[in-house]
């Protein structure tokens, strides 16, 4: 019997998946904290980010047929007014300290199914966390509805990609799947709240929280993958005849 060493050929990355929903301010505002807390960490060149879809309202209406954010919050999901004028401000304070324009009272609450799918399709090109970031600011910023596929082809065509991909996907089944499976994977997983961030599938971070602790968790989750990625992988050989590169055969 004897051990031989495994050599790494491939430079692996640490994976860091989010499951986030266009619709959730704390998404945007948390995505913002993550790519600054990134620029702020020694390790960023080793990792690989993965978008997740989530979708808080799957009922929603589709294909620019949204209506306003708080007629929504208030008539389909149930807020007592005066909540939604504290979770403003709330929102309104993290906004503004990251210089992010807050136009959320105004934003138009609609199907995220379609936005998902333009940023699967741009996943392909890795123009998914460009696509992701003009969706969020369509919503946040602008008070555009993310769901008119006029507005999913400007975004997609100003990020890169093709306007006859773009439609074609749009109108075809491509993607609806992926949506349902990254949603069961959240479930199966537990979480049930975006954003979530899963780091190596060993750190999570719930919800928007300040740079620092971004930067401190991907410390955290880095030297712990890096620990396990450097310690040396030996396999355990039981050998038996066999034949050699040269042709020979044992007898």
């Amino acid at each position: 019997m004897c051990y031989m060493e495994i050599n790494k050929m491939a430079k692996k990355k640490m994976k860091i998946e989010v499951w986030t929903d266009i619709m959730c301010p704390y998404c945007y505002i948390g995505k913002i904290h993550y790519e600054k807390a990134l620029q702020q960490f020694d390790h960023a060149d080793e990792v690989e980010l993965v978008w997740k879809a989530f979708q808080l309202n799957p009922n929603l209406p589709d294909k620019g047929n949204g209506y306003p954010v708080r007629e929504y919050l208030t008539q389909t999901a149930g807020y007592p007014e005066e909540n939604i004028d504290r979770m403003f401000d709330g929102v309104k304070h993290l906004a503004g300290e990251v210089g992010v324009t807050f136009n959320l009272p105004n934003a138009i609450a609609a199907n995220t199914r379609d936005a998902h799918r333009l940023i699967k399709l741009a996943a392909k090109k890795g123009l998914d966390t460009v696509v992701l970031g003009k969706l969020s600011k369509a919503y946040f910023e602008e008070a555009k509805d993310y769901s008119d596929w006029e507005l999913l082809v400007s975004i997609g065509t100003e990020a890169g990609l093709e306007e006859n991909e773009i439609r074609g996907m749009l109108k075809s089944d491509d993607y609806l799947y992926e949506i349902k499976q990254d949603m069961q994977e959240a479930a199966n997983l537990g979480f049930d709240t975006v954003p979530t961030f899963l780091m190596d599938r060993r750190q999570a971070i719930v919800g928007s929280e300040p740079i620092d602790l971004y930067i401190k968790v991907l410390n955290k989750a880095y030297n712990n993958w890096k620990k396990r990625e450097e310690e040396e992988t030996i396999v355990e050989v039981t050998k038996g005849k066999s034949c050699s590169v040269d042709g020979t055969c044992e007898i």
